[in-house]
C-alpha cells in the first residue's frame, strides 16, 4: 500500500481499523489496578462483564469514548464499596446447598468504625498513615480523601455530606479497603446457613461442614433455592479465632457467579443430594439432624451461654434439623415488633412417635416461627414441583426444618420451639395446596 493511500486511510473516520481503549479509558484501568493490587487485564476483564450486565453492550469499540469513559467511572463508583473490580479475587469454589437464612441483619462495619473514630480522635495523622482512615478535606469546590498513599478525588461537591464520610467532631473520615480503597461507613449483612465444603475437600473426601455464608451489600437479601445442589464463590475466613472460622464471604457480585448444578458429583452419587437424604442420614448428617422426639435432649447438649450487651448472660440453642408433618400453618403473617420485616408466619409439625409420646397438649406438636426475610428469601410455604414450578403446600405434608432450637418453659414443662431459617419439601413429599401454584412474579427471580 503506498504512502499516500495509508494517510487517506487514517484521514477516513469510516475506514475499519481495530480500536484502542481511549486515554482517559485506560488511565482509569491502570489506576483502579494500581488500588486493587489486581492486573489491568483483570480490570478490562470486570469492565466488559460490568457494561454487558448493565448496558447490554457486546462491543466496547462501538461505544463513543465519552460513554466509556463514563462507564468506567461507573466501575470505580463501585469499587468503593467492594475494594476489588472482578468481585471475585481469592475466592474459592465450594459446593452444597443452601440450609437457609436468619431473620436479622446486622452492620458489620460497627466495630470497625468506632474502632476507627476512636484512633482518629487520639492521633488523626498516625491513623491516615497507618491507614486505618481516609480524611476528607475541601479542593477546588470538591472532597477530597488524603489517604496513606494518595489523595482520591471523588468528583463530589464539597457542598454536600460526603457519600462515604462518617463525621467524626468536625472532621469527615471514610473507612478504607485493605487496597485503600475507600468503603461505606455501614455494611449491612446477613447470615446465610451452608452445608457443603471446598469442592476437592467434598468430593474426593466426603467432607461435609455446615458454614456461614456472610452476605453483605446488595446480596443480603438475595433469594436462595433451598436443597438445591449449587456451587458458590467465597473466601474463606483467616480469623484464628474458633466462633468464626466457620464464616465465608462473598464479593458484590456473588448472585452472578452462584450456579445451580449437580455436575460436581458423579451420577450414581446425585440421588444422596436429595435433603431427605442428605440433610437427614446419620452417615452424613449426625451433627444437623434430630428427630422430633429428641429435640430436648439436643438443646440441652447444644445449648451454649454468651454475655449480653447490658452485662447480663443469655443462652442460645443449636442449629439442627428436623423432619414432621405439618399439622397447621399461618402464611399469611403476622404483625411482629421483633421481625425486621414487621411480620412473621409459623406452621407447627408432629409425627406419630412424638404423638405417642405426648397423645395431647402442646408437647405433642412442635411450633416453628418464620421470619419475615425466610419467608422473602427462602419460599418456605412452596415446593419446586417436577417441571421447576413452584407450588404451595398443605398440611400434612412431610417437611424438612432447619433452624435455631429453643426452649420455653411453662408450668414446669420444657416446650421445644423452632426459629426457622429454612423449610424444606418436594413433590414426593409435598401435599399441594388447594389454591395451586404461585402465579406470583416472584417466582420467575
Amino acid at each position: 500500500m503506498s504512502e499516500e493511500k495509508e494517510n487517506e486511510d487514517r484521514k477516513n473516520p469510516f475506514k475499519g481499523k481495530e480500536k484502542e481503549w481511549p486515554e482517559e479509558v485506560m488511565k482509569r484501568f491502570k489506576m483502579q489496578a494500581e488500588r486493587t493490587s489486581e492486573s489491568v487485564e483483570q480490570v478490562i476483564e470486570a469492565f466488559l462483564k460490568l457494561i454487558k450486565k448493565e448496558w447490554e453492550c457486546d462491543d466496547w469499540a462501538k461505544e463513543d469514548d465519552d460513554l466509556l469513559i463514563d462507564w468506567s467511572e461507573s466501575m470505580l463508583t463501585a469499587d468503593r464499596r467492594s475494594g476489588s473490580s472482578s468481585g471475585g479475587s481469592n475466592t474459592v469454589t465450594f459446593v452444597g446447598e443452601w440450609l437457609g437464612a436468619e431473620g436479622g441483619s446486622r452492620d458489620r462495619n460497627t466495630w470497625i468504625l468506632s474502632n476507627a473514630t476512636r484512633k482518629f480522635e487520639e492521633d488523626p495523622n498516625g491513623a491516615v498513615s497507618e491507614g486505618l482512615v481516609g480524611h476528607y478535606y475541601k479542593q477546588d469546590g470538591e472532597w477530597v480523601i488524603n489517604t496513606k498513599n494518595e489523595q482520591l478525588k471523588t468528583n463530589e461537591p464539597d457542598t454536600e455530606k460526603p457519600s462515604l464520610g462518617a463525621r467524626v467532631g468536625n472532621d469527615w473520615i471514610c473507612l478504607l479497603w485493605p487496597s485503600g480503597a475507600p468503603r461505606a461507613p455501614v455494611n449491612m449483612g446477613r447470615y446465610y446457613h451452608f452445608r457443603g465444603n471446598e469442592i476437592g475437600a467434598f468430593v474426593k473426601n466426603g467432607d461435609i461442614q455446615n458454614w456461614r455464608v456472610d452476605m453483605t451489600g446488595e446480596n443480603k437479601d438475595l433469594k436462595v433455592d433451598l436443597g438445591t445442589p449449587v456451587k458458590i464463590q467465597v473466601r474463606v475466613s483467616k480469623s484464628k479465632k474458633p466462633e468464626w472460622q466457620d464464616v465465608l464471604s462473598v464479593s458484590w457480585n456473588f448472585s452472578e457467579s452462584m450456579e445451580y448444578t449437580d455436575d460436581w458429583v458423579d451420577e450414581d452419587k446425585k440421588a444422596l443430594l436429595n435433603p431427605f437424604k442428605f440433610w437427614v442420614h446419620e452417615d452424613y448428617a449426625m451433627d444437623l439432624y434430630v428427630p422430633l422426639t429428641e429435640l430436648e435432649d439436643a438443646y440441652d447438649a447444644g445449648k451454649r451461654t454468651f454475655n449480653t450487651s447490658d452485662g447480663g448472660e443469655g443462652t442460645t440453642g443449636p442449629l439442627v434439623v428436623t423432619k414432621g408433618v405439618v399439622t397447621r400453618m399461618s402464611i399469611s403473617g403476622n404483625e411482629s415488633e421483633w421481625d425486621e420485616t414487621g411480620r412473621n408466619y409459623s406452621l407447627h409439625i408432629s409425627s406419630s412417635f412424638l404423638e405417642n409420646m405426648y397423645p395431647k397438649g402442646k408437647r405433642s406438636e412442635v411450633a416453628c416461627w418464620v421470619s419475615g426475610a425466610c419467608h422473602d428469601l427462602t419460599h418456605p410455604f412452596s415446593f419446586r414441583d417436577i417441571d421447576d414450578e413452584l407450588w404451595g403446600y398443605a398440611e400434612r405434608s412431610s417437611v424438612l426444618i432447619f433452624g435455631r432450637l429453643k426452649m420455653r418453659i411453662q408450668d414446669g414443662d420444657k416446650i421445644p420451639q423452632f426459629n426457622v431459617m429454612g423449610v424444606f419439601t418436594d413433590a414426593q413429599h409435598a401435599r399441594r395446596r388447594v389454591d395451586g401454584g404461585d402465579t406470583g412474579k416472584e417466582q420467575f427471580d
